[in-house]
Formats: C-alpha cells, sequence, structure tokens
C-alpha cells in the first residue's frame, strides 16, 4: 500500500479514530527514542573503568555480541558481554531494576516520580 493511499484511508477514519490513530504513534515512537539517552548514560557510568563482570566482579570480561531489543516500533541493539574468568554473560542491564523487563527505560523514570 503506498503513503497516498494509507492518508486516504486514515482520512477516512471518524476524528476519534484520526486522534487514537495518533496518540498510537506518538506513544510509539516516543518511547524508543526517549530512553535511548538514559540507557547510554547508564551503560557509560557503569563501563567508565573498564568492563567488569556482574557475577565475579572479575575484569577480565570483552564485548560478546549483541541482542536486539523492540522499543515501540523500532529495534534496538544492545551490547552482550562476557566474563573470561567465570564464563558468564552479562549486559548492561544485569543487577538492575531493569533486568528482564520488557518496559522501556522511560516507563521506570514514569514510575519513580
Amino acid at each position: 500500500m503506498a503513503l497516498k493511499e494509507i492518508i486516504k484511508e486514515i482520512k477516512k477514519l471518524s476524528t476519534a479514530d484520526q486522534y487514537r490513530l495518533k496518540e498510537f504513534f506518538n506513544k510509539s515512537l516516543a518511547s524508543s527514542s526517549s530512553s535511548e539517552p538514559v540507557f547510554k548514560e547508564v551503560s557509560e557510568q557503569k563501563h567508565k573503568d573498564g568492563y567488569t563482570c556482574t557475577h565475579c566482579h572479575s575484569n577480565n570480561a570483552v564485548r560478546f555480541g549483541k541482542y536486539s531489543v523492540k522499543l515501540g516500533m523500532q529495534t534496538i541493539e544492545r551490547q552482550r558481554y562476557r566474563c573470561k574468568d567465570c564464563g558468564k554473560t552479562f549486559t548492561d542491564v544485569t543487577n538492575t531494576p531493569l533486568h528482564r523487563t520488557h518496559l522501556p527505560i522511560n516507563g521506570w523514570i514514569l514510575c519513580s516520580v
């Protein structure tokens, strides 16, 4: 379906449905873009002295591929790490309140206010 056709179909919607569609896109796009600066800050602060294993606290950790996170309508790649001493893998959010949650960072910020 071409963009012009999509716009025609949107114009056929009721005002309430157009509003709901607008809110959906605003929420979907805002949730991914607003959380990335916070996530980068967490990552920089956590690794400012090098990569440290969150399990055994060894400084012998290396980058170990990436994993994908879907935020709204956008997919973002995040770094994974592996400890050369204990062999366990971890991410920037391991051992944080954000570990194993599906709520974007900005959702956690809203919950804490």
